[in-house]
């Protein structure tokens, strides 16, 4: 132990050891200095405004009934309400069963926005046979959109009496 003590440290180690210092304070100082914002958001803020999600399905007796062929039927929808300061994409995710109720039928199904506009992309076209059901699905990114939407899985049929006794739609906010 006397050895280890028993001479004055060189100047190389005093610069070292001060520069050790500055760099570890610095760090410190830094972690509790001023935050950063960023179009007037705190990181604490922005963190919060990006989780956004909603889910809307059915499932029973009550089914979505297309019953023309010209014009689209909503069969459920979803609202979010996302930051208007930092716009992000949608990942809209629809799923369901169709059924011909004994005979073949076929129809189209889509996602539109609020304004009841098709999102291009998303047209499908669905069959179901005479015995059974069929299951379809649409999945798509959309462009950045902020604020309050409503997207809706809406079908129409072509064929048969189609009806989808099972779907779900989802939206979940994404970079």
């Amino acid at each position: 132990m006397r050895k280890l003590f028993g001479r004055r440290p060189s100047a190389g180690v005093v610069i070292g050891f001060i520069a050790l210092c500055v760099a570890l304070g610095g760090g410190a100082y830094a972690a509790t200095s001023k935050k950063i914002e960023y179009k007037g958001l705190t990181k604490d803020a922005r963190l919060k405004v990006l989780g956004v999600s909603s889910t809307n399905a059915q499932t029973g007796t009550t089914a979505c009934d297309p019953t023309t062929s010209e014009t689209f039927t909503k069969c459920t929808s979803v609202n979010v309400d996302g930051s208007t300061g930092f716009p992000r994409r949608y990942l809209l995710i629809a799923d369901g069963n169709v059924d011909g109720g004994g005979s073949t039928a076929s129809g189209i199904c889509h996602l539109e926005t609020d304004t009841g506009q098709e999102i291009q992309g998303t047209k499908t076209n669905v069959h179901a046979p005479s015995t059974g059901v069929a299951s379809f699905g649409i999945n798509i990114v959309t462009t950045p959109t902020g604020g309050k939407h409503s997207f809706s899985l809406a079908c129409r049929e072509t064929a048969g009496d189609l009806k989808a006794p099972q779907f779900e739609l989802s939206a979940v906010q994404v970079r």
